[in-house]
């Protein structure tokens, strides 16, 4: 308990001083005055585990990080910035998705306007939001691959991009005749990808 106590400690002093904030201004943000904040600072008192999570979102660390022992300040920086530097790529992706969205509906938008009709049976640009789909995926397995590589979200994305455009292609040119077997062209691929997993895992 003592550990945990004195881990915690010079953590939070450690956070404090680098947000570049006194022990009454941090106290200020949880509404906890400054006695109490040096009480945590000097050992005497530990958090509870609610506080002791919100302050872990403050500072966007984990708990994990406050809890631990950090043997020196460049090992518990490099904590940090790793979960930052993933929070800010995990933004990226999602901003990556927006931008696609934002094409797809302006696309859209547009044809309504040059064909003055959202009939789907007159207006067919609606396929581009079965379009946005493949190219959302596609874009998401690629930054995946880059950022978190090693990660089963890569294969997922990549699956989902195999199966959502077969079925945009097959709604947007061949929907009226039969030729649903199409989508058998998937499962070879869907293997392939699987395997291609589990080769680079064994690496």
């Amino acid at each position: 308990m003592e550990n945990l106590g004195a881990n915690i400690a010079n953590n939070l002093i450690y956070l404090r001083k680098k947000a570049g904030l006194t022990q009454l201004e941090f106290g200020e943000k949880f509404n906890y005055t400054d006695k109490t904040v040096s009480r945590w600072e000097n050992g005497s008192v530990i958090p509870s585990v609610e506080t002791l999570k919100e302050i872990a979102d403050y500072y966007g660390v984990t708990l994990d990080y406050l809890v631990s022992e950090h043997r020196n300040s460049r090992e518990f920086e490099s904590s940090i910035s790793k979960t930052i530097n993933a929070k800010n790529k995990i933004i990226l992706m999602s901003l990556f998705v927006t931008v696609i969205v934002f094409i797809s509906m302006t696309v859209y938008i547009a044809s309504v306007y040059d064909l003055g009709t959202a009939d789907p049976n007159v207006n067919r640009w609606w396929v581009t939001f079965l379009w946005m789909v493949p190219f959302s995926s596609l874009g998401l397995a690629f930054l995946t691959n880059r950022y978190f590589k090693g990660s089963r979200w890569t294969i997922i994305y990549m699956s989902c991009f195999v199966w959502s455009i077969l079925l945009s292609a097959y709604i947007t040119f061949i929907a009226k005749g039969n030729y649903w077997y199409l989508f058998f062209i998937g499962l070879p691929v869907q293997v392939a990808l699987i395997l291609f997993r589990k080769l680079r895992k064994s690496q």
